[in-house]
């Protein structure tokens, strides 16, 4: 035991590895965050035609990024 401090240096010594696999875990899982989604519709004109080869983009509000597509 540290003479004066009250604390074991094996308790700092766990609490040292815990902190560090917490932070390991965290910066893992941060980097492994991978997301898919599929968007279904259908472009129609204001009669109810089917408008085939009409260009759409679609954006995530958070990171910015945008995708673009062209209609079958």
């Amino acid at each position: 035991m540290a003479t004066g401090t009250g604390i074991s240096l094996q308790v700092v010594g766990k609490f040292a590895t815990a902190l560090v696999v917490l932070v390991a875990l965290g910066t893992c899982l941060s980097g492994a965050q991978t997301s898919t989604a599929t968007i279904l519709g259908t472009v129609k004109d204001t009669s109810g035609a089917l408008i085939p080869g009409v260009s759409i983009t679609v954006k995530h509000t958070e990171s910015g990024l945008t995708r673009s597509v062209v209609s079958g």
